[in-house]
């Protein structure tokens, strides 16, 4: 039996979908109206979110791949079918979590008036971190991984440069001896470290005080340089 809906074909339990040059995809058999992209897509959402509620409970360091597959209620086989190492499990969540991070710097980067940006892009990094047990871990121990820390440090420099060109009020003529670029990195790391302190308790303030500071400091830097 053949039958085409919607441009996708089902031909004896077999899934196929079609190209946007034209070719039919096989995808594989159907199971419980699933094909096995959608199956797999299915695991590994499990996958990534046993991870994110373990590293929420536990941390990242405990984390391991008989743990992960527990709580997703999977086998190791298929754990393997989707990543292949315990690292790749913990990119992929902390890829997720810079994702909607960057989403929600560029909506204040596109919708804020330039002068209440910097205000903008730290209150929503900071409520993003505090609206999420394992958000706000992993970012505070992605420093102490090899891996972790050098994706944070990746996705910061790429925050960093984004900031500098439409987020930092520069006033006046740029002073020749001063990097403004360097500058906004340089506030983004104390940013960065003040608020990972602030995670781990180490420093005593609440939100709205955490984030109007680190306001005025930036600004500051911005008026200076």
């Amino acid at each position: 039996m053949r039958v085409i809906w919607n441009e996708f074909v089902l031909d004896y339990g077999v899934a196929h979908t079609m190209g946007q040059d034209g070719v039919m995809v096989v995808e594989g058999r159907t199971y419980g109206g699933l094909s096995s992209l959608q199956r797999s897509q299915e695991r590994r959402a499990r996958l990534l979110d046993a991870a994110r509620a373990l590293i929420a409970e536990v941390g990242v360091a405990p984390l391991t791949v008989d743990l992960v597959c527990q709580r997703a209620r999977l086998s190791k086989r298929y754990f393997y079918a989707e990543f292949s190492t315990k690292d790749d499990l913990l990119d992929a969540c902390a890829a997720d979590l810079y994702g909607r991070l960057k989403a929600a710097m560029e909506e204040v980067l596109t919708t804020v008036p330039l002068p209440d940006r910097a205000h903008g892009v730290l209150q929503t990094v900071v409520h993003t971190l505090v609206a999420s047990a394992a958000d706000a871990r992993l970012y505070m121990e992605s420093p102490g991984f090899p891996r972790l820390r050098e994706l944070q440090q990746r996705e910061v420099a790429e925050f960093t440069e984004r900031i500098a060109a439409e987020a930092m009020p520069f006033t006046g003529e740029p002073k020749p001896s001063v990097d403004r670029l360097l500058a906004t990195r340089a506030a983004v790391t104390a940013a960065t470290e003040l608020i990972i302190g602030w995670l781990h308790g180490d420093i005593h303030t609440d939100e709205h005080t955490l984030v109007a500071t680190l306001t005025a400091t930036t600004l500051g830097a911005a008026g200076a340089v």
